[in-house]
């Protein structure tokens, strides 16, 4: 026969622990606690072959570029990979794009250029949605490019060769 263990949790503990994890606690009309918030985030994310850390996340919006049928946001990082035992730094983006009208897909251009010192032809990835109006598709970038990043907000459609970019926004600048 199974024995089902329980724990005592005093409501001090309970609070801590929520505030501890980034969410808030609140007490309803009964007293009894409630909390909300997300878990804290991992801090080994693998998006490629090798170890990618996310070290100081910055979020970023390029909802000002004057296309109303597309919303891109999300946050950028220094990542680092992992081959044959040595580490390398590497710019790590996780791009959301929403599409917001119906017609063209939404999508969202970045291009990493290389540093000083560098000798890499720039890396050119396009993030698009193409699950329809009022969904948003989601998509993390890797490079070794570790210079200066430049996005936009576009709108376009797929092809046999990739994607064909017909609308876009003005550039923004990321270092």
């Amino acid at each position: 026969m199974r024995r089902i263990a329980t724990v005592a949790i005093t409501s001090g503990a309970l609070v801590a622990g929520l505030l501890a994890t980034g969410g808030n606690a609140f007490a309803d009309d009964a007293q009894t606690f409630k909390g909300s918030g997300a878990a804290p985030k991992a801090a080994d994310v693998s998006l490629a072959k090798g170890d990618v850390q996310a070290q100081g996340g910055h979020a970023f919006t390029l909802k000002y570029s004057g296309l109303a049928a597309t919303s891109a946001w999300g946050s950028y990082w220094w990542g680092r990979y992992k081959y044959k035992g040595r580490y390398y730094r590497t710019r790590v983006v996780d791009g959301y794009v929403r599409d917001n009208k119906r017609g063209l897909n939404s999508c969202m251009e970045v291009v990493f250029y290389a540093a000083k010192g560098q000798h890499l032809n720039p890396d050119v990835e396009v993030i698009y949605n193409r699950t329809g109006k009022g969904t948003t598709a989601r998509r993390a970038i890797q490079s070794f490019n570790i210079g200066k990043m430049y996005m936009r907000e576009c709108e376009g459609y797929p092809t046999s060769r990739g994607f064909h970019i017909s609308h876009a926004g003005s550039w923004r600048v990321f270092s």
